[in-house]
């Protein structure tokens, strides 16, 4: 289920029906009608996971992508170039996929090591962060549109969120239990 908060419509929330039954994990809208989910798939190899896009606010969804991967996060940066990401299934590598059709295709990038992206943030299409909270992960940088990526914290960091306002300044929540 998805909910939209429509203030001049129908006071409060509502429920919006999905194509599959599967746990979103992310939500990204460009403006009030287009928007992109990424659904959880599990750690079953049998399970699927999904990218699934909107263009009438959420009424109705069209299925972009569907893998065996637990996705993740999904952000667009226009009409045209988006990124998703998440992990494969408790195996130790990630995906980092992108689109620059408006999500009709998705390409699988470079993967980097680690167990399960959390988090995904562009600033523009060349430059951005995947974070992996995973031991083995870190924050990875890239400043090729994702053709390559290099570690900025490594995994004893364990950051699972962030955010960039521009490409020098940015934060990073990181759950450090040592």
């Amino acid at each position: 289920l998805a909910t939209t908060f429509i203030g001049d419509n129908i006071p409060g929330w509502y429920q919006q029906v999905l194509p599959v039954n599967d746990q979103i994990n992310d939500i990204y809208f460009l403006d009030s009608l287009n928007g992109w989910v990424v659904t959880n798939g599990s750690y079953n190899a049998n399970d699927s996971s999904f990218i699934m896009h909107t263009t009438d606010g959420g009424n109705n969804w069209v299925i972009q992508e569907k893998n065996r991967e637990n996705l993740k996060a999904v952000q667009l940066l226009d009409f045209n170039t988006g990124y998703a990401c998440g992990g494969s299934n408790g195996t130790l590598a990630v995906t980092i996929y992108k689109t620059t059709n408006s999500g009709n295709s998705w390409t699988a990038l470079n993967n980097i090591s680690g167990f399960e992206i959390e988090d995904i943030h562009f600033v523009n299409k060349d430059t951005g962060w995947v974070c992996d909270d995973f031991t083995l992960g870190g924050l990875y940088k890239t400043t090729n549109g994702g053709v390559n990526w290099t570690q900025q914290l490594d995994g004893s960091f364990r950051p699972s969120r962030m955010f960039f306002i521009n490409q020098d300044t940015g934060w990073s929540v990181c759950n450090n239990f040592n």
